[in-house]
């Protein structure tokens, strides 16, 4: 694509992307620049001595001068060509809560062939927190831990990063942003849950499906295979031992199972108020999921019209926690609650 005559050239797009600094630095080519306490003592003490060179002809105040001058331009060249070869890239851990705190795998690439860095900083934009990268060797990486917190549940990008490099000489301190890729789902707040509110739900729903078995109770009887017998009950020492088909009469098990029912209708779908508590009950009701599971519960969950069955386990919370992470609050009339569940403790706003 040809340039139009005395069109200035355009920067690569991810120095384009990387140019928007935070702060009120001044703008630099790439990267933002904030002076630091050092260079401001520079220059207060860089005339003085020029001026002592000039009036004494000291050599050795001339030759300082040139060191210092020459530090300067030294120092600066060296952290752009650091700070233009490094790469971030963050990735999040399998569970998030919101308001918790969150270590994030940060990796931090150098692909400058002689150089190191040292001493990189890296802070996630818009959250808290940051980490530190003590060295990258030259064609290197390193990985490092960037603690931080997501504030609401839902789902997020993950932030990008802002690497910030002040060595040798710390006269300023250049940065650069790093986009990244890819969301991560935060789920609800865990929070100190009061008595759970169970429904009934389970019990109407096993009225109205009668015939449905649970395996795995206790064995009470051995006796000889019929058509229709499970072939996972056959008890294998005892049909090689009869040379016939032996298999094991178990009691039904009923594991405890619960429903937690949310109503996502609020009274005024948009007061701030409202919104906000139910922010706090969809933290309830997740943190007694949790608990209920964490007892040996098998848990359902109820929120509008959708339900998802009882299960348990590290598979079952996440679902649970997924379904809550993303639920919505709507208007009055927008998601009852099932018919089997009216009349039933359930979690619910109300005015007041």
């Amino acid at each position: 694509m040809r340039r139009a005559p005395g069109a200035r050239p355009r920067a690569p797009k991810a120095l384009e992307t990387a140019a928007v600094g935070s702060g009120s630095g001044a703008r630099f080519p790439g990267f933002t620049l904030r002076p630091t306490g050092a260079f401001w003592l520079f220059i207060a003490i860089v005339p003085l001595v020029a001026v002592a060179a000039l009036n004494t002809g000291n050599n050795a105040l001339y030759l300082l001068l040139a060191l210092a001058l020459g530090a300067f331009v030294a120092s600066g060249a060296f952290s752009r060509h650091t700070l233009s070869r490094l790469r971030v890239s963050l990735a999040a851990p399998g569970e998030v809560f919101a308001g918790a705190a969150v270590p994030l795998q940060l990796t931090v690439t150098n692909g400058s062939r002689w150089l190191p860095a040292a001493l990189v900083v890296c802070r996630p934009l818009g959250l808290p927190g940051r980490a530190v990268v003590q060295l990258v060797a030259p064609r290197g990486r390193a990985s490092a831990t960037l603690p931080t917190m997501f504030p609401r549940r839902g789902r997020h990008r993950l932030p990008a990063v802002q690497v910030e490099v002040r060595l040798p000489l710390g006269f300023f301190v250049k940065g650069v942003r790093w986009p990244q890729r890819g969301e991560v789902l935060v789920y609800p707040r865990r929070v100190r849950a009061g008595a759970v509110r169970r429904t009934g739900f389970e019990r109407r729903e096993a009225t109205s499906a009668p015939g449905r078995r649970r395996r795995g109770g206790e064995v009470e009887a051995l006796r000889e295979f019929r058509p229709g017998d499970d072939r996972r009950d056959i008890h294998w020492k005892q049909t090689a031992r009869q040379q016939r088909f032996v298999v094991m009469e178990r009691r039904e098990r009923s594991l405890p199972s619960s429903f937690l029912a949310l109503d996502r209708q609020l009274p005024r779908r948009n007061d701030a108020e409202l919104l906000r508590r139910f922010e706090d009950l969809v933290s309830e009701v997740a943190s007694s999921a949790l608990d209920e599971l964490h007892r040996g519960r098998a848990v359902g969950l109820v929120i509008g019209g959708t339900v998802t069955p009882p299960g348990s386990g590290q598979l079952q919370a996440r679902r649970l926690l997924e379904r809550l992470a993303l639920v919505q609050p709507v208007g009055p009339g927008e998601d009852p609650l099932l018919p089997l569940v009216a009349g039933d403790p359930v979690y619910r706003l109300a005015e007041g």
